[in-house]
C-alpha cells in the first residue's frame, strides 16, 4: 500500500510492504542479532590494536626511532670531540728528556730534542736531575754550575748561543753534593751495606736542581723549544752518570679542573656538547619541517575556492527551474508505486493517488496565480 500527498510544496509518502516479502528480504531479528553484537565486539577488542599500527602511530615510531638514532650517534660525535679538545687543550703534565752528555776537552755538555709537546701561555716549572757518584773527585769539587739554554731550532750539532740562534730562555744555577762528615759517612755506608752487596743500592747521589720557574712562552711555533743545551761547568772534572732535564705544567683554572677530575669533566662537557648538538638538530629538523610543509598547505587552501563556485552554479540552476526540482517528488512516488504494488489495493491506491495528485496540482495553480 502506498500513499502520496503533497500540501503546499512539502510532500509526505507512506509505503507499505508485504509481510512475506519483508521477511524474506530483510530476514528476522534473530538472524542478524548475534553477528552485530559480534562484529561489535571485534571492534572493541581490535580499536587498539587499529591506534597501535594508524599512520600517526607510525609515523611516531619512525620520529623516535630516527630521534634514538640520531642521539646516539651524536653521543659518540661528543665523546670523539671531547676527546680531541682534552688532548689539545691540556698540555703535558710531566715532560722529561735524558740528556747525553758528551765528555772531552772542556766542561760536559749534551742536547735534546721535542716535538710539538708545549703550549703557549702556559707556566712551566724547569729542573735539572743529576745523578752523581760520591767519588772523592765529585766531593771535592764542590760547588758546580749548570747551564740550560732553550732553542727554537733543531740543529744536528752542538748549540752555541749566536746572532743566528738566538735563545728562547737561558738559566744558569749552582749545585753542590751533600756533605757527610767521614764518621756519618762509615756509619751509612756500615747500615747499607747489604743493600750494596745484593745490588739494590748504589752509592751515588741524587740532586734535583731548579732552573726555572713559571716559564712561559709567547704565542707562535717560533716561540716554542724545539731543543735544548746543558753544560755542566766545574774546575775538576766530574763523574755523573744520568742527566735529565724535567719540564712540569703548572696549570691553573679550567686545564686543573679537567686534569684533576678527569671523569666528571668528561661526562659535563660531553653532555654540553651533546645537548648543543641535539637542540641544533631540532631546530634544523623543524625549519626543514616548515619550509618543506608551506606548499601543500597553499595546494589545500585553494579546493575549497572550487567546491565554493560549484555550490554557487548549483544554487543559480536551482533557482532557475524551482518547477523541475517540485516535481520531482511526484516522479519518484509513481516509480514506488509501480515497483511495489499492494494485493486487493490496486483501485484504491490508484484512486487515492489520483485524487491526490489533482488536489496538489489545483493547489500548486492557485498558489502560483497569487504570487504572480
Amino acid at each position: 500500500m502506498l500513499i502520496y500527498y503533497s500540501y503546499d510544496h512539502s510532500y509526505f509518502c507512506q509505503l507499505s510492504i508485504p509481510s512475506a516479502m519483508a521477511d524474506s528480504e530483510f530476514g528476522d531479528e534473530s538472524q542478524y542479532g548475534p553477528s552485530s553484537t559480534r562484529a561489535v565486539i571485534m571492534d572493541a577488542v581490535l580499536a587498539p590494536f587499529r591506534v597501535l599500527v594508524s599512520k600517526s602511530a607510525l609515523r611516531l615510531y619512525l620520529n623516535t626511532l630516527l630521534f634514538m638514532g640520531a642521539a646516539a650517534f651524536l653521543i659518540g660525535i661528543s665523546a670523539i670531540a671531547y676527546g680531541i679538545f682534552y688532548f689539545k687543550f691540556i698540555p703535558t703534565v710531566g715532560l722529561q728528556r735524558e740528556v747525553h752528555l758528551q765528555f772531552g776537552n772542556g766542561n760536559p755538555w749534551g742536547t735534546a730534542n721535542f716535538d710539538s709537546e708545549f703550549v703557549a701561555l702556559q707556566p712551566y716549572d724547569v729542573s735539572v736531575t743529576l745523578e752523581l757518584p760520591r767519588t772523592p773527585s765529585n766531593l771535592n769539587t764542590g760547588n758546580f754550575m749548570l747551564d740550560l739554554t732553550l732553542f727554537s731550532s733543531r740543529p744536528a750539532s752542538s748549540l752555541l748561543p749566536g746572532p743566528n740562534n738566538a735563545p728562547i730562555s737561558q738559566a744558569r744555577r749552582p749545585a753542590i753534593m751533600t756533605y757527610a762528615s767521614p764518621l756519618v759517612d762509615v756509619a751509612r755506608r756500615a747500615a747499607r751495606l747489604p743493600l750494596y752487596v745484593v745490588g739494590w743500592y748504589r752509592e751515588s747521589e741524587t740532586l734535583e736542581v731548579p732552573m726555572m720557574e713559571q716559564l712561559e712562552f709567547a704565542t707562535g711555533v717560533q716561540n716554542l723549544p724545539q731543543s735544548l743545551r746543558l753544560e755542566i761547568q766545574s774546575d775538576l772534572k766530574m763523574q755523573i752518570y744520568t742527566a735529565r732535564v724535567e719540564f712540569r705544567a703548572r696549570l691553573t683554572g679550567l686545564r686543573w679542573l679537567m686534569y684533576r677530575w678527569k671523569i666528571t669533566s668528561f661526562v659535563v662537557f660531553s653532555s654540553l656538547f651533546w645537548s648543543v648538538s641535539i637542540l641544533s638538530a631540532g631546530l634544523t629538523w623543524l625549519a626543514m619541517t616548515w619550509v618543506l610543509g608551506t606548499e601543500p598547505k597553499n595546494e589545500i587552501k585553494e579546493e575549497p575556492e572550487v567546491s565554493i563556485k560549484e555550490d554557487l552554479e548549483e544554487q543559480d540552476t536551482s533557482d532557475e527551474s524551482p518547477e523541475v526540482k517540485r516535481e520531482e517528488p511526484e516522479e519518484q512516488g509513481r516509480m514506488l508505486l509501480s515497483s511495489y504494488p499492494a494485493e486487493g489495493d490496486e483501485a484504491g491506491a490508484g484512486s487515492g493517488l489520483e485524487s491526490a495528485e489533482a488536489r496538489g496540482v489545483q493547489r500548486r495553480r492557485s498558489h502560483l496565480t497569487q504570487t504572480d
